[in-house]
């Protein structure tokens, strides 16, 4: 997630670096803000060969579908804060999650399978780089093992945590210590 917005054009090379796809990007497209068009993102797209195309000036119509999209991406996020009593500075985990389980859930675009399906399907070699973990309900209460390395034999064996989302990195959840809040 970005700091700032002033951030935005370093976004696409930094990205580029953590991410593989199998998709080849040969076009840009994004609203006519200058804030997120710099010579660090105009340079990569150069270098890459990506086109870079900006919308018109006061025509949110023509990114109709990908401003549908974060407002669902962003009502699924608030709803998970909410329903589950979560304060507001956990807005990045829930937008996370809630990515998650929209890439899982099957949609009438795709013939009631889930864009993690087709895209599976597809591209076969994207499966390893997938990961699948059981889903879990945001904000819940969690207790974490604490391996035998970390603790002596009369220190507790779990921590109570509240579990905030997958982990982007790593086969794993991400979960907050409630007492010490980290």
């Amino acid at each position: 997630m970005l700091s700032q917005v002033t951030n935005t054009g370093q976004a696409p090379p930094t990205m580029a670096q953590h991410h593989t796809s199998p998709f080849a990007h040969q076009v840009l497209k994004i609203d006519n803000a200058r804030d997120y068009f710099n010579s660090i993102l105009g340079s990569y797209l150069s270098k890459h060969g990506i086109i870079h195309i900006s919308s018109c000036v006061d025509t949110p119509q023509q990114n109709g579908v990908s401003k549908r999209k974060n407002r669902y991406l962003l009502k699924v996020a608030r709803a998970t804060v909410f329903t589950n009593n979560a304060p507001k500075h956990f807005w990045e985990e829930a937008i996370i999650i809630a990515t998650y389980f929209i890439n899982r859930m099957p949609s009438h675009v795709f013939k009631f399978q889930s864009p993690r399906q087709v895209l599976i399907s597809s591209y076969p070699h994207t499966l390893s780089l997938s990961i699948d973990l059981p889903l879990k309900v945001f904000g819940c209460t969690s207790f974490v093992h604490i391996h035998h390395n970390y603790r002596t034999k009369l220190n507790p064996k779990s921590l109570k945590c509240i579990f905030l989302g997958y982990s982007s990195n790593k086969k794993g959840y991400n979960f907050m210590d409630v007492l010490l809040e980290k």
